[in-house]
């Protein structure tokens, strides 16, 4: 497989910025056939293993890497930062040769930035990258339905069509910090590109609550390539209020970043290192969501992190393509529940800790903060594993791109203290979810309605508005673009699509310092991640619909979609949040209208001005899922009258 020829700049002078921590890139070791003999692992203290057949590497044998840390310079009345793009050669697994990817400061992830809540960021992202990018995009499918053993779940490109102009996509680049409160104008616009050799100035308040954000490139309609290359990382805010937890720290708090990748085979059957983008088309030409064989944890495949038995504490941030990680963890291959307790949601801390007894469900773009005790696992290994309803619990399922259920291995030494720290029964005295009298009333919310592939074989994102009784009445069903929605007290809703392409215009225009209600109604078999830039959001509900009664082809309700029951939401749900899963997590019922109808309903504020996006965080979905929205003065909109 022919690999990207372009130099490699010099890395910049380490006086220009604060690294701290030693570089993410660990020099190559001595490559070793997935073949080698290795001692059998000792099941109780853990070890090497081989993974599922046909992936050419060795779990568990390379250690868990923690990204070098990236401190602002003290302005005075800010702090300031520069942030370099730039193409590198990384080590992600000691039997691959180094992968080719464009990065922020030449690792994968990017450098971690920390900051204080309070104090005014000012960052410069420089574009240093060089080449095309380094990833081979390529397609794959049948007549009829999808395939049980897909070629996405195994390396190489066999069988497998090249997808058009991918290969030579240069490198513009377009920076947005996920969740941090800036406005529009500092957000990433993704069509506001930067070229080599230029720069992107981001001004951001940093004044929100101490949590982990992430940013990546957001260029319109490649960032699903992009991000893939490489170009991705963590912010982590802190505050008092955080401090004075005493919650775990320095080795003991650990980022894990997922990701998944693929990689080419050379004509030997031998990994190359090359990145390839594999996605299944199904039918005619739609797309399935990308899902990939190889786990990065910290830009590491199936890593391996020794821990002491006692308390630590993992920022957890899905920054893969599409892929749902449904995390457990095991101890001698069973799940321990309880064994996560989440503090913190996308947005910061949540007023007390939380179990999760099943299994940690984040979408691309979610974050939690989670605890975990290993003092039980005292001399043992347990693993953290991805998960789907109806297969047990570390058990393969290649028809759901789930050929290897393995993350990482956590190793508990034998010996050791277990600390000091006693799980808090209050976290965050400042934090409380919304009540009745915080939310607005009198208005009507705004519909997303989420729907499967039409005639583009491209899944939609439809904006509607609610329509007056009379006007519904003349409506013969099914119409296109009009859905009937009936609630749990029988009343029905008749919504009329106002918008679904990109530039349709007619954004939602919101009042700055504003709160609306957004309700999320998901037609789709497929889980869809939201996000909102320019905003922040408590989940008020998820519910669970009957969705059969939308006629797929005329693209309208034959008859209401009704609602069938309550469901729970999960605990790193109940926080603050910018991103939010509307379907189920598991797995995805065959049939026309398989998985039930679900409906997420959102509390949404405005702090900041400016225009911005909403969108579908799969990102092989977003360029088809996106909607402008416009956040401004409210006096504004009446200014003048009406001569305009």
């Amino acid at each position: 497989m022919e690999t990207a020829s372009a130099e490699i700049p010099d890395p910049p002078p380490v006086a220009r910025r604060t690294l701290l921590r030693g570089s993410a890139i660990a020099g190559l070791g001595a490559f070793v056939s997935s073949s080698s003999v290795f001692a059998a692992p000792d099941p109780a203290s853990g070890g090497p293993e081989p993974s599922a057949d046909g992936l050419l590497l060795t779990k568990f044998r390379d250690p868990l890497r923690t990204p070098p840390v990236l401190r602002p310079r003290d302005r005075g009345g800010h702090d300031e930062l520069t942030v370099r793009m730039r193409t590198a050669d990384v080590t992600v697994h000691s039997e691959l040769p180094a992968v080719r990817m464009w990065t922020y400061e030449g690792s994968y992830p990017g450098p971690t930035i920390e900051t204080v809540r309070g104090r005014r960021l000012r960052v410069t992202w420089e574009n240093g990258l060089t080449g095309s990018i380094p990833v081979t995009a390529v397609e794959f499918g049948r007549p009829g339905a999808p395939m049980p053993d897909p070629l996405s779940n195994y390396p190489g490109t066999q069988g497998c069509q090249d997808v058009a102009a991918v290969a030579g996509l240069e490198p513009w680049a377009a920076v947005h910090l996920h969740g941090m409160l800036t406005g529009g104008g500092n957000d990433g616009w993704m069509e506001n590109l930067l070229a080599p050799g230029e720069v992107q100035l981001s001004a951001y308040p940093n004044d929100q609550a101490a949590t982990t954000l992430w940013y990546h490139d957001h260029t319109h309609h490649v960032s699903r390539f992009s991000v893939y290359a490489g170009l991705a990382g963590l912010f982590v805010s802190r505050n008092d209020e955080e401090r004075a937890l005493d919650l775990p720290r320095g080795r003991h708090e650990v980022p894990l970043v997922l990701s998944d990748r693929n990689f080419a085979l050379d004509g030997s059957g031998a990994l190359t290192g090359r990145l390839v983008h594999k996605v299944e088309m199904v039918g005619t030409k739609l797309m399935r969501a990308h899902a990939a064989p190889y786990t990065l944890v910290n830009g590491v495949v199936w890593p391996y992190l020794e821990v002491q038995p006692r308390w630590y504490r993992f920022r957890i941030v899905n920054t893969a393509n599409s892929r749902i990680y449904r995390l457990m963890l095991l101890a001698d291959g069973r799940p321990v529940p309880g064994a996560l307790q989440v503090i913190g949601t996308d947005q910061g801390l949540i007023d007390r800790p939380l179990p999760v007894d099943g299994a940690l469900n984040l979408s691309s773009g979610e974050r939690a903060d989670v605890l975990v005790d290993f003092s039980p696992f005292r001399g043992r290994s347990v693993k953290l594993v991805n998960t789907m309803e109806g297969v047990t619990p570390g058990d393969s399922s290649t028809r759901h791109d789930l050929l290897e259920p393995d993350v990482m291995q956590f190793r508990v030494a034998g010996r050791g203290s277990t600390g000091r720290f006693t799980l808090p029964k209050t976290l965050s005295p400042t934090f409380r979810r919304p009540t009745h009298h915080d939310l607005p009333h009198g208005g009507r919310p705004r519909w997303v309605v989420l729907v499967g592939p039409g005639t583009a074989n491209v899944p939609e994102l439809w904006e509607m508005e609610e329509m007056e009784q009379s006007e519904a009445e003349g409506i013969t069903l099914p119409s296109a673009g009009i859905v009937q929605v009936e609630d749990a007290e029988g009343t029905v809703t008749t919504l009329r699509r106002t918008a679904m392409h990109y530039d349709d215009g007619n954004a939602f225009t919101v009042a700055h310092r504003g709160v609306e209600i957004w309700k999320y109604l998901n037609l789709a078999a497929s889980p869809h991640p939201m996000h909102i830039h320019l905003a922040h959001f408590h989940v008020l509900s998820r519910e669970n619909y009957d969705v059969t009664g939308f006629d797929r082809v005329v693209r309208g309700s034959a008859r209401p979609v009704s609602f069938l029951g309550a469901a729970q939401l999960e605990a790193h749900e109940l926080g603050e949040k910018d991103t939010v899963r509307v379907g189920t997590a598991g797995q995805i019922v065959p049939g026309p209208n398989g998985t039930p109808g679900e409906m997420v309903t959102v509390a949404v504020r405005f702090p900041v001005v400016g225009r911005g996006v909403h969108h579908c965080h799969m990102l092989e979905h977003e360029q088809h899922m996106v909607r402008p929205l416009v956040v401004g003065p409210a006096a504004h909109r009446h200014a003048g009258g009406h001569h305009h």
